[in-house]
């Protein structure tokens, strides 16, 4: 049987986890985040370095938390990282258009997925991230998507700390900041070797998107069983 977080991931597309970094902890990611970020950028992906220590030990936190676990109940603990960055909406950002990262081929396991996580509290007034559930597998909401056509979306509120994880071809946008503070959030994309090979769909409206695939140190790939292994 299939762990509670599993279920939801497959049922929902979407499930959300508490808890998943010490407040400090993603105070400091988010200092090494905006300290990277282009000022006049209003919606942004940047690269993030496992060589900043503030990043790697929130890697290691994410594959050790209930986030971890599920992704290896989902993908196996070779699963390889496929993309390490902040996702940073700057005050005053409009909403995000409608968009899904990945395509539907109607496989059942998806490619990728991925988990961010609030490096700071996200109310409605920071733009949370809204999915529309259930449409990771749903092909007629990947025509409407396609198509230009609007769906439903539920926006995800997060404590600082806390995540959403979900199934990359998920429909969703990142909402409006009508705050005066930066919005960010850590992500992580695994690949799922026991799913197709993914076809990025690039998200609209960013800048500074990450290439997919994280080099360790000798050339290797850090996969989530390495990242637990940091700690």
């Amino acid at each position: 049987m299939l762990p509670a977080l599993c279920l939801a991931l497959a049922t929902h597309g979407v499930t959300r986890v508490d808890g998943v970094l010490p407040a400090a902890l993603a105070a400091d990611v988010r200092t090494v985040a905006l300290a990277a970020a282009v000022p006049s950028a209003q919606r942004q992906e940047v690269p993030l370095s496992l060589k900043s220590d503030a990043v790697a030990s929130a890697a290691a936190a994410v594959a050790t938390s209930p986030v971890g676990r599920a992704l290896e109940d989902l993908c196996g603990g070779d699963a390889p990282l496929f993309d390490l960055c902040a996702v940073v909406s700057a005050p005053g950002c409009a909403s995000q258009p409608l968009h899904s990262d990945l395509g539907f081929d109607g496989a059942v396991a998806a490619p990728l997925y991925t988990c961010f996580v609030a490096l700071q509290a996200t109310p409605s007034a920071l733009g949370p991230t809204e999915f529309c559930v259930g449409s990771h597998t749903d092909a007629a909401a990947h025509h409407v998507l396609r198509g230009g056509g609007d769906l439903d979306a539920v926006p995800f509120p997060l404590a600082v700390g806390a995540a959403v994880l979900f199934d990359a071809r998920i429909a969703h946008r990142g909402g409006p900041n009508s705050s005066e503070r930066h919005r960010a959030f850590l992500s992580m994309t695994f690949a799922n070797p026991r799913g197709s090979a993914p076809v990025i769909v690039p998200a609209p409206g960013d800048v500074l998107v990450s290439e997919g695939g994280i080099s360790a140190d000798d050339g290797g790939v850090w996969t989530l069983r390495d990242l637990r292994n940091m700690l």
